[in-house]
Order: C-alpha cells, then structure tokens, then sequence
C-alpha cells in the first residue's frame, strides 16, 4: 500500500462518501437505526460542518468548532451534502499556517494541517459509526474498508496475510 499524502488521503475519504451517499436512498440517508440517536445524514452534517468551518475560517486565523453552523438541511438533503462535499475537495487545500484553537474561553496554537488531520480522523470516525448502518442497506457494493483506519487497514493485512 503506497503512502498517501494528507491531501490525497482527505480526497479519498471525501470521494468515499460522495459514492456512499449517491448510493443511498433518501429514506436510507435520513433513518435513525433502533437504538441509535442519528442518522446518516445526521452524521454527515456534522462532519462537513466542522470542516466547512476550518476552510471558511482560515483567512481569519482562528477557528472555534464550537462556533459552527449547524444546518439541519444537510442532514435530510442527500444532494446539498454531496454539493457540500465537492466543495470541500474544491476548497480544502491551502498552504500550511499557524492557527487559533479556540475551546470554551481557551485559546491553543495549532496549524492548518494539524487541523487538517483532525478532520480526517474525524470523517474516519463518523463513517466507522455509519458502516453498521449503509452496510443494512448496500451490503456488498460499500468499499470493503469504509470506515476503517489507514493503521487498522495495514495491521489487518499484516495479520491476515502473515
């Protein structure tokens, strides 16, 4: 497996969705599993809008995720999350600079791609909580490892083929 920079690596995870979600229904997209307090969408949403405001704050220097929009469109509107999406892979990308991480009255330095790592963490996390759930739905035809971390994917392979 080669090693994927932090761009190519967010591209991927960004193109992972757009396919996962085009796959969907828009009663699937928006179902909220027994036992379960969100949705895909619900999910989704509140990825892009954490990242929507790390790209939409970096002119400013300081970035509060607290702060964030939340737009309950995005959570129902399969269309709007894909345009959301596209925007990102569009949008993202810009030079590396010290930032503001701003926390309940605190203020840490940080960078843009440390912030930018943050965020694919974080798409990671919130598609492995949505695989159980697309999986009910698409079986088979989601990627094999949707959901699954760069180290998870290496240390399987390692294990299963030694």
């Amino acid at each position: 497996m080669a090693q994927l920079s932090l761009e190519e690596n967010i591209h991927f995870y960004l193109d992972e969705l757009i396919e996962l979600i085009s796959n969907l229904k828009d009663d699937q997209y928006n179902f909220i599993p027994n036992g379960r307090t969100a949705s895909v969408g619900r999910h989704l949403r509140h990825t892009l809008e954490i990242f929507l405001l790390l790209v939409n704050e970096y002119d400013s220097g300081k970035v509060n995720y607290e702060a964030r929009a939340r737009n309950p469109e995005l959570e129902k509107n399969r269309a709007l999350a894909i345009e959301r999406l596209n925007f990102l892979k569009d949008h993202f990308q810009k030079p590396d600079k010290s930032l503001g991480l701003l926390n309940n009255q605190i203020i840490i330095g940080t960078s843009y791609y440390r912030e930018l790592l943050y965020q694919l963490e974080h798409i990671i996390h919130h598609n492995a909580i949505i695989r159980p759930v697309v999986e009910d739905f698409l079986g088979n035809s989601i990627r094999e490892n949707f959901g699954y971390a760069p180290a998870t994917i290496k240390y399987q392979a390692k294990h299963v083929s030694g």
